[in-house]
C-alpha cells in the first residue's frame, strides 16, 4: 500500500497539503496552496509575525539612514 499524501490542517479542507511552501513555522502546520498564507489558515502566531517583520524592517530602515557629518 502507498503512503498517504499529507493533507492540509486547515478545519474541513481535503486538498494535499504543499511541500516546503505549504510548511508554517509559527503553528507547524501544513497547508494546501489555498491556505498556506498566516491569514488564511487563522494562524495562532500571526501576530508574533508581523512583531518580527516589524522589528526587521525598522532595524533595515535605520542601518540605511543618513548620517550628518558635522564640521566639515
Amino acid at each position: 500500500m502507498a503512503p498517504r499524501k499529507p493533507r492540509c490542517n486547515f478545519k474541513e479542507c481535503k486538498e494535499a497539503a504543499q511541500r516546503i511552501v505549504g510548511d508554517c513555522s509559527f503553528c507547524s502546520g501544513h497547508y494546501c496552496s489555498k491556505h498556506r498564507m498566516l491569514e488564511a489558515h487563522a494562524c495562532t502566531g500571526l501576530e508574533d509575525c508581523k512583531k518580527e517583520s516589524h522589528a526587521r524592517n525598522a532595524d533595515k530602515l535605520n542601518s540605511e539612514r543618513t548620517h550628518v557629518i558635522k564640521g566639515v
